[in-house]
């Protein structure tokens, strides 16, 4: 091996090593402080809002998750919903963190999957109240067939498109889902949570929401 070969195996294996200590103060550091803070803590708020007009001032709460270790906006929003739902009432919260298996199509408002949900109510039968923070399921007709009662559930959702089936069937009582209607309220440059949040969000109900297309 030639000393200009060396010389360059050397200079390549370093430059390795910096890009592998580039990706892990990125991923570790720089990542956790990019999402918007005021906007997710306002998502937790409003989830926990809506929480407790649904539910008395006291009750059994299911939330379903993901590992928030890639996700600090997601951590942002469950601890402020934690928090928020204790002044609010008397609530026990269970917490489900689902194995995503690597599987990318989990992620914030994303990746419940109609399986997972009714294995998840079925467990859960004290429960008054489901939360989703990774999305709403689709349900077929052998998961619809699964479930021995309706329960009361509300889910963050990145997109409406597995609403209006759910809202028909009575699955769903409240969305927080990625604005879909546009113009959106307020100022273009937001500055307040409330604002961020009306710029980036809205809340659907069986009132709002919009009606499934038809087959015919």
């Amino acid at each position: 091996m030639t000393r200009q070969l060396k010389e360059r195996l050397s200079i390549g294996g370093c430059l390795v090593i910096i890009l592998v200590c580039f990706w892990w103060i990125y991923s570790t550091q720089v990542r956790s402080v990019q999402h918007n803070v005021a906007l997710h803590r306002r998502i937790g708020e409003v989830l926990a809002e809506q929480t407790a007009r649904l539910v008395s001032p006291k009750g059994q709460i299911v939330t379903i998750a993901i590992d928030t270790k890639q996700w600090p906006e997601l951590q942002t929003q469950l601890s402020t919903f934690k928090a928020k739902l204790k002044s609010l009432g008397e609530y026990q919260i269970h917490e489900y963190l689902l194995d995503t298996k690597d599987q990318p199509k989990y992620g914030v408002g994303t990746g419940l999957s109609g399986r997972r949900f009714v294995r998840t109510i079925k467990k859960n039968p004290q429960a008054d109240l489901f939360v989703s923070f990774i999305g709403a399921p689709k349900l077929d007709a052998n998961d619809l067939a699964d479930l021995r009662k309706k329960p009361k559930f509300i889910a963050e959702s990145r997109s409406g498109d597995n609403l209006p089936g759910l809202f028909e069937c009575g699955l769903i009582q409240v969305a927080v889902v990625s604005r879909f209607q546009f113009p959106a309220p307020g100022p273009d440059k937001p500055r307040t949570a409330e604002e961020w949040f009306e710029k980036r969000y809205q809340i659907v109900t069986p009132d709002t929401a919009p009606r499934q297309a038809s087959s015919e």
